[in-house]
């Protein structure tokens, strides 16, 4: 009988701590985000550097749905101003303008949200004079961002960014391929 207690005892420690670890998985996926972040970056690139009309209409079909299921109005409106431009090219301020939104929207949920808001801050204030200050802070914490916690391919590509200094014609592509290897 004393076995039996015992054993009675610890099933019911055991299942008393499953339904606690139960609850707390729960309560905690129910405060995080289910928006497809990465996805919507990557595809966004992957819009940008598509040629073929096909493709691009398939993309921009899955762009609208990430970004519907995202449910982020800031997202949404600069979703619907790149709408106006999808039909022929959208220049790619455009597109960086959907990774900062992106990046600045769920800064909370995407670890990489830093690194990027300060690789598009520098992107967009280079070679600019009247904000030479927050393209510096941002150039440089970027690049030590990246070196500190990104992989071979993110560096890689950063110093092609370092070393063309916005003057190169490949110097967007370079900027889109740091931000695809960082959304991998």
């Amino acid at each position: 009988m004393a076995i039996s207690r015992g054993v009675l005892n610890i099933l019911i420690s055991i299942i008393g701590i499953t339904i606690i670890l139960a609850a707390i998985i729960l309560i905690a996926s129910l405060f995080g985000s289910d928006a497809p972040i990465k996805p919507i970056i990557r595809t966004g690139i992957e819009l940008r550097d598509s040629k073929n009309p096909v493709e691009k209409a398939k993309l921009i079909t899955e762009l609208d749905d990430l970004i519907a299921q995202a449910d982020n109005p800031d997202l949404s409106e600069q979703w619907d101003r790149m709408m106006a431009c999808l039909q022929k090219t959208c220049p790619d301020e455009a597109y960086l303008d959907l990774v900062l939104v992106t990046a600045t929207s769920f800064e909370d949920e995407l670890a990489e949200s830093p690194v990027l808001i300060n690789i598009i801050t520098a992107a967009k204030y280079w070679d600019d004079p009247d904000h030479l200050l927050e393209f510096s802070r941002a150039l440089s914490l970027a690049s030590d961002q990246i070196e500190s916690q990104s992989s071979r391919p993110v560096r890689n590509a950063w110093e092609k960014v370092i070393a063309c200094n916005n003057t190169c014609p490949e110097r967007n592509d370079n900027l889109f391929e740091v931000i695809k290897n960082i959304a991998q």
